[in-house]
C-alpha cells in the first residue's frame, strides 16, 4: 500500500528533509512498519480546474484569482506537466509552459463533473505524482449532474493522486456551509490534499506549489489481511524525537481494502 506524504511549516518555512525513521504510519488505530520510503521532488503532473468565474459575469475574477495557476506553475517542481480544464472542457492540453495557461478564461466551472472529468484526464498523465489544483467559488464544487460521493469514491481509488482547492472566500458567511464548499473539504481531505478558503491572492497558489515541491512515498503491508471492502483509515504523525510543533504531515484519509469476490 503506497501512499503520499506533505509536511507543512508554521510560518510558510521550508520544512527539513525528513526520512522513514520520523515518520509514524497508522491504520486503523494499529501502528505499520513502513516498508518503503522513497523523497518525491521530481516534476509532478497536475490539472488545474478552473472555477473561478469569467469575463462575462457580472463581476469579472480579481487580477489576482487569476495569476492563481501561473503563479502555481511558475514555484512547482521544474518539469512539470499542466492541464487547463474550464467547466467541463480541456481549453488546454498537457504542456509544460507557463505562457501556454490563459489569463482571461470563457468559461467556469468546478462542480463534481469538472473535478470526475480532471480525475479522468489525469490517467493520461506522464508522471506518477498526480494532483488536481482546483481554483473555485466556495459554491463552486455543487451542482453537477453526479453524486459528490461518488466522486469522492472515484478518487480514493486512484490513491495517487491528491486533490488541492483553493476557494475564495467574498466575505459572506452562508458560503462556508455551502454544499459545494462541504464537498470540496472532503474531497481534499480524503486524498491527502488541502484546502483553502479566505480573500483572493496568487500568494496563496504559490506557497501551495512550494509545499508541494517535495513530498514522501510511504509504502507498508497491512497488518489486516482482511479482504472484506470496508474503510480502513489512515494517519500520520511525526516522532515524538521529531515533532517541534512547527510540522504538520498530511496523508490520504484512508482506501477502500479490497473484496474477496466469491
Amino acid at each position: 500500500m503506497l501512499s503520499y506524504v506533505t509536511v507543512t511549516a508554521t510560518k510558510n518555512e521550508i520544512p527539513p528533509r525528513l526520512s522513514a525513521k520520523d515518520f509514524r504510519l497508522v491504520e486503523d488505530n494499529t501502528e505499520q512498519r513502513i516498508d518503503y520510503f522513497a523523497v518525491q521532488d521530481q516534476p509532478v503532473s497536475v490539472g488545474i480546474v478552473w472555477g473561478g468565474g469569467t469575463g462575462f459575469d457580472a463581476t469579472a475574477p480579481d487580477p489576482e484569482v487569476r495569476e492563481c495557476p501561473r503563479a502555481f506553475m511558475k514555484n512547482a517542481p521544474p518539469g512539470s506537466e499542466y492541464f487547463l480544464l474550464s467547466g467541463d472542457k480541456v481549453t488546454t492540453s498537457f504542456t509544460t509552459l507557463v505562457e501556454r495557461i490563459p489569463m482571461n478564461f470563457a468559461w467556469s466551472g468546478s462542480s463534481s463533473d469538472s473535478i470526475f472529468i480532471g480525475l479522468d484526464v489525469l490517467k493520461e498523465a506522464a508522471y506518477p505524482r498526480k494532483i488536481l489544483f482546483v481554483i473555485a467559488k466556495p459554491e463552486g464544487g455543487g451542482g453537477g449532474q453526479l453524486q459528490s460521493d461518488y466522486v469522492e469514491r472515484a478518487a480514493i481509488r486512484l490513491g495517487s493522486t491528491q486533490v488541492h482547492v483553493v476557494s475564495f472566500f467574498g466575505g459572506d458567511v452562508r458560503e462556508i456551509n455551502h454544499e459545494g464548499s462541504i464537498f470540496f473539504s472532503e474531497l481534499s481531505d480524503l486524498t491527502g490534499g488541502s484546502y483553502y478558503l479566505g480573500p483572493g491572492s496568487s500568494v496563496i497558489c504559490a506557497n501551495l506549489a512550494r509545499e508541494l515541491r517535495v513530498q514522501y512515498l510511504i509504502g507498508y503491508h497491512p497488518t489486516s489481511k482482511a479482504k472484506d471492502g470496508k474503510w480502513r483509515k489512515l494517519s500520520i504523525k511525526l516522532d515524538s524525537a521529531t515533532d517541534s510543533g512547527k510540522l504538520k504531515p498530511r496523508i490520504r484519509r484512508g482506501y477502500y481494502a479490497a473484496k474477496e469476490s466469491r
